[in-house]
């Protein structure tokens, strides 16, 4: 039976993911499109991750930042997964991110959010209003805090450090999916889990794992930050904990949520079943992260595809 757990998404930069697909490559200048399909999505990567969790059946609260101008698309998504609003609203619009796909290559635009926040203010109460919006009055050991995506650009790097310090003040366990300077800074206040990509540990042990040495190296230097790591190796799967589990082969669409959905079915497996790392729950993240990416725009992928490609995963010691 698992257990009653509640998790609280924390996500600063939200996004409305649109996803262009073309009918044949870009090839020149001055090319008109006409058969083109448009699909879109609310999302931002904790967004994604409180989504999926609350597919699964989990109790979640969603909060962060929304632009108060086109805020309803979320409220009908939180609505409709039966997701807690604990958002904090701006003025201004929520950014709109654009993937472009067409037979055989892609390109994403992502865009800057909330540029008209200022620093003074993102850095002051601000900061302070959107942690105690998040979590309400829970103050429960049971609690998972999850704190993903990128910062805005007015938000001081240490934003991270600083929430997860104040969610393990309360007893909260704290995961954290971040990049660059913000997750370097996050790790030094010791989340219990992260999720890095290949790429992204680079900030912190200073290259980039290519080989299975390369993954147990980084996954040695970054379990002296954190208890748990789970680093993703695109297409080719994730290290969990220095266990490898390799990725179902699909075709790929968009790969805009792959990540946070493996998170996502990760972290409610992994905290429903009492803190237990298991080959068996890494597999079934990985199953759900391929999935993800056979749909455009970040929308969920259906449960019944998930369950097909788990049998297609494989736990591989090194």
């Amino acid at each position: 039976m698992r257990k009653r757990v509640k998790f609280f998404c924390l996500c600063v930069s939200p996004a409305i993911d649109a996803t262009v697909t073309l009918p044949s490559a870009l090839v020149g200048k001055g090319e008109i499109f006409k058969d083109v399909r448009d699909e879109e999505n609310v999302g931002g990567k904790a967004f994604n991750v409180a989504r999926w969790l609350a597919i699964r059946g989990a109790d979640v609260v969603c909060g962060g930042l929304l632009g108060e101008d086109n805020d309803i698309s979320f409220v009908r998504e939180m609505e409709r997964y039966g997701i807690a609003d604990g958002f904090l609203r701006v003025p201004g619009s929520t950014r709109r991110n654009e993937m472009i796909v067409w037979p055989g290559g892609s390109v994403k635009l992502n865009r800057a959010a909330f540029p008209l926040i200022d620093a003074k203010i993102a850095n002051g109460k601000l900061s302070e209003d959107i942690l105690e919006r998040l979590i309400g009055e829970a103050s429960s050991s049971q609690g998972i805090v999850i704190l993903s995506g990128s910062l805005p650009a007015s938000f001081d790097k240490s934003f991270y450090n600083k929430a997860i310090s104040y969610f393990k003040s309360l007893g909260m366990t704290t995961i954290l999916d971040a990049s660059g300077e913000a997750f370097r800074l996050g790790l030094e206040a010791g989340p219990d889990l992260i999720k890095p990509n290949a790429e992204e540990c680079e900030a912190v042990v200073g290259f980039v794992p290519k080989t299975p040495e390369d993954f147990i190296r980084a996954t040695r230097l970054l379990c002296e930050k954190s208890r748990h790591v789970i680093i993703s190796d695109g297409g080719n799967g994730a290290w969990f904990d220095g266990e490898f589990i390799s990725a179902a082969k699909v075709d790929v669409v968009d790969t805009t949520a792959a990540g946070d959905t493996l998170l996502a079915e990760y972290c409610w497996r992994f905290f429903a079943e009492g803190d237990n790392l298991t080959s068996d729950n890494a597999r079934w993240a990985v199953a759900a992260g391929s999935a993800a990416c056979t749909m455009p725009g970040g929308a969920p992928a259906p449960k019944q595809l998930v369950e097909k490609l788990y049998g297609s995963t494989k736990g591989l010691k090194p």
